[in-house]
């Protein structure tokens, strides 16, 4: 494990950190039947990414947040310093016990034991278009078509609760995380603590 291991998964955080807070994208397409009729509407969103693929850039981030750990704990290994530093670490930090808790329920498709012990989940991943941001909307017959231009005006939400009906901004909870990780973590390393 080497310094620009490290600067790799830091880099990919940065990444997925720009792409949870943007939903600008080619577009998405979804159908559904409204309740009391008998046809099925096809929508379309151009400029938007899917919120599918919004919920995915979150996960990947938490899951790559909570990753750093390992690659943390390796480089401390290869160095000869404390890997239960690093573990003491994400014990005291409430932001990175819900990382941990989403990015193992996301790998693992459940969550058995939690680090923080809320077990939290990844909730209401989304986006609100306001009126501002939309050049245009098309109707043909079934067919409506979004046409999205200002997509910076677009409000992404996601929320981390817990299983006490805690709830919590995921943005900040994951930014408070990352931090932690290179506020003392990285300085632990650094000063070969």
């Amino acid at each position: 494990m080497s310094p620009t291991d490290l600067d790799e998964v830091r880099n990919r955080i940065g990444r997925l950190l720009q792409a949870v807070q943007h939903a600008a994208g080619d577009s998405y397409e979804t159908s559904y039947k409204a309740i009391g009729t008998d046809f099925l509407t096809h929508f379309r969103a151009i400029g938007v990414k899917a919120p599918e693929q919004l919920q995915d850039d979150f996960l990947n981030l938490f899951v790559w947040t909570w990753s750093l750990k390992d690659y943390i704990k390796e480089y401390c290994k290869v160095k000869g310093l404390s890997m239960q530093k690093i573990e003491d670490v994400a014990n005291k930090s409430k932001s990175l016990q819900y990382v941990a808790d989403i990015a193992n329920r996301a790998k693992h498709g459940t969550l058995r034991e939690s680090r923080s012990g809320e077990f939290a989940e990844l909730v209401g991943v989304g986006f609100n278009i306001p009126q501002e941001s939309i050049a245009r909307i098309s109707f043909a017959g079934p067919e409506v078509v979004l046409h999205v231009e200002e997509t910076k005006l677009i409000q992404i939400r996601a929320t981390v609760r817990t299983n006490q009906g805690k709830e919590f901004d995921a943005l900040v909870v994951l930014k408070d995380a990352i931090s932690t990780w290179e506020n003392q973590a990285f300085e632990m390393v650094q000063l070969n603590i």
